[in-house]
């Protein structure tokens, strides 16, 4: 089952607006391309994603940084940020009453306007709750987020991700496709009042626009699909492994988060970036061996388990079996 239709975008978008403050101003992408996924190995299933009956657990980080968590292992979670003038969030879920469901956690914390909304990449569970959000709030995503949406409908998204929600297409009913305003390259920041946030771009990882957002002064990181939560491993649902490995090298380079918060799975310590490093570092190895060998692709990934030294979360035991024999494939690729 293909999880995301490819995009090619043919010409370039902007939307960075001219009224933008100068410390937001940043240069954009000029186009994006969203890779075609590859036949999913055996043992494979679709990321459990339907919201229905989902409700967001609030969580306080630190003062002013707050955790949305799914009760269930694996739907999205998200967040927000309160500082002394204004609210950030951090995605908007799957569909209008999930976007709600965050409002409704910042309005039980504080009046303050929601100024910006923060995009982490260009899929529905992570964006269709746009709509909701008041006409005034902002919404930030790295630009190649953006033009994978300006070429999206919801009905095309919808049927791309109908194996995460067991094909029960009505959990996309009112949604409306509301496309970020503001566009970034590498990094847009912005202080909310005594609070500064950052977002990230480091490079391709589950998908090519994986943004991570950080707060620099608490080392807390939202990390989206880059990087699971504790007991994971990633994804390459795009292919590229080695990338994959160089965007997280190059994230902890750049930022050093103490807590994770990751778009889907428990909360995690930033030990978990280095645990996703090493497990790619294995696989590509492996990988290497394998095509030297000349063991076929499939007698490498179809029946392989994942090591024992990653530890994985019981529940999505299945799930990231699935994962790493898609991973293993796409190791196998760049190997040959």
């Amino acid at each position: 089952m293909k999880v995301f239709t490819a995009f090619l975008l043919t010409c370039a978008l902007s939307t960075v607006h001219a009224d933008i403050a100068p410390a937001e101003q940043t240069d954009v992408l000029p186009n994006a391309r969203l890779a075609t996924p590859p036949s999913p190995p055996p043992g494979f299933i679709p990321p459990p994603l339907n919201p229905r009956g989902i409700e967001l657990e609030t969580r306080q980080l630190s003062d002013g940084a707050y955790a949305r968590m799914s009760n269930t292992p694996f739907a999205d979670n998200a967040g927000f940020i309160v500082g002394e003038d204004a609210v950030l969030v951090i995605d908007s879920h799957f569909n209008g009453e999930m976007g709600q469901q965050i409002i409704d956690a910042v309005r039980a914390v504080t009046d303050l306007p929601i100024r910006y909304l923060l995009n982490t990449n260009a899929f529905g569970d992570h964006v269709f709750g746009n709509h909701v959000f008041p006409e005034d709030t902002r919404i930030i995503a790295h630009q190649g987020t953006i033009d994978s949406l300006s070429i999206s409908t919801v009905e095309g998204i919808a049927q791309t991700m109908r194996g995460t929600v067991n094909g029960d297409l009505s959990v996309f009913d009112g949604v409306k496709l509301r496309l970020p305003d503001v566009g970034f390259d590498t990094v847009w920041s912005v202080d909310l009042g005594d609070r500064v946030v950052e977002m990230h771009w480091f490079g391709p990882g589950m998908s090519p626009h994986d943004s991570v957002v950080y707060l620099p002064k608490e080392k807390i990181a939202w990390t989206a699909n880059l990087l699971f939560g504790a007991d994971t491993i990633p994804w390459a649902r795009s292919g590229g492994v080695a990338d994959y490995r160089a965007t997280l090298r190059k994230m902890a380079d750049t930022i050093s988060p103490n807590t994770i918060v990751s778009g889907h799975g428990r909360i995690a310590s930033g030990k978990a970036i280095h645990r996703y490093v090493s497990y790619l570092d294995d696989i590509l190895e492996q990988a290497k061996q394998a095509a030297l060998s000349n063991t076929t692709g499939d007698d490498f990934s179809a029946n392989a388990i994942i090591d024992p030294k990653y530890v994985i979360e019981p529940e999505l035991e299945t799930l990231m079996t699935g994962f790493h024999r898609w991973n293993l494939q796409a190791a196998y690729r760049e190997s040959r």
